[in-house]
């Protein structure tokens, strides 16, 4: 599971940064496929900046700013609806108790991982290299992530990052995964939880416990930092 909690890290470092153009498609589609592209572009550049603002809010003591941006990750991130996908088929034989108590793990393991990751995103720019639209409720999104100019680790290759930005029921825009350098992470993830379950006897509670001890570790391990 050392894969997961990498990735999630790379996800939590890279979430705020993207930005997105219209993608040109047939004809007969095109306008309404288009003003789908310019509405992703909208909510992801708005998010870009609110959670910029969170970030480098000098004026908020470290657990507000963890507060409000738990709270900005909640709102711009599908995390159920990800969740399910990641159990994918041993959602349907498990109980409602034990799905329950997954979706709540991963949650709480998904934002511990973002968590960790306050006051280290600074550094990060974006370049915008394009977006297709899929459908109008289906946008990929797609940047290229650079640490700022001058800032430590300038000389770090740039990171490809996606995002897929789908719509609630309510028609609500909402991110449901991320590519990172070609890696679509739910599937990732889908693929990895599979393999823990095929370990256990498809276990659905072992694997909610599971990412609950992992969300403690990193939990405990930014707070080590944070002394250090």
């Amino acid at each position: 599971m050392n894969r997961i909690s990498v990735l999630w890290r790379v996800f939590a470092a890279q979430l705020l940064a993207v930005a997105v153009l219209a993608a040109v498609i047939a004809a007969p589609a095109q306008p309404a496929l288009a003003q789908s592209g310019n509405a992703a572009e909208a909510f992801v550049q708005q998010n870009v900046d609110r959670g910029y603002q969170i970030l480098n809010n000098q004026g908020l003591s470290a657990e507000e700013r963890r507060d409000q941006f738990r709270s900005f990750l909640l709102n711009l991130t599908d995390l159920h609806r990800i969740a399910m996908f990641t159990l994918g088929q041993y959602a349907n034989s498990a109980s409602p108790a034990d799905v329950q108590a997954f979706d709540k793990a991963f949650e709480d393991y998904a934002v511990s991982v973002y968590e960790s990751r306050l006051g280290k995103y600074s550094g990060q720019t974006l370049k915008v290299t394009g977006s297709q639209v899929r459908a109008p409720d289906d946008v990929i999104v797609n940047a290229i992530v650079t640490p700022a100019p001058g800032a430590s680790g300038a000389s770090q290759q740039p990171i490809h990052v996606a995002f897929r930005v789908r719509k609630t029921p309510d028609g609500r825009p909402i991110l449901t995964d991320m590519q990172v350098e070609g890696i679509w992470l739910a599937l990732s993830e889908r693929s990895d939880f599979t393999g823990f379950l095929q370990q256990h006897g498809g276990s659905v509670s072992q694997l909610a416990e599971h990412l609950r001890a992992q969300a403690d570790q990193v939990r405990a391990e930014s707070h080590g930092n944070s002394l250090g």
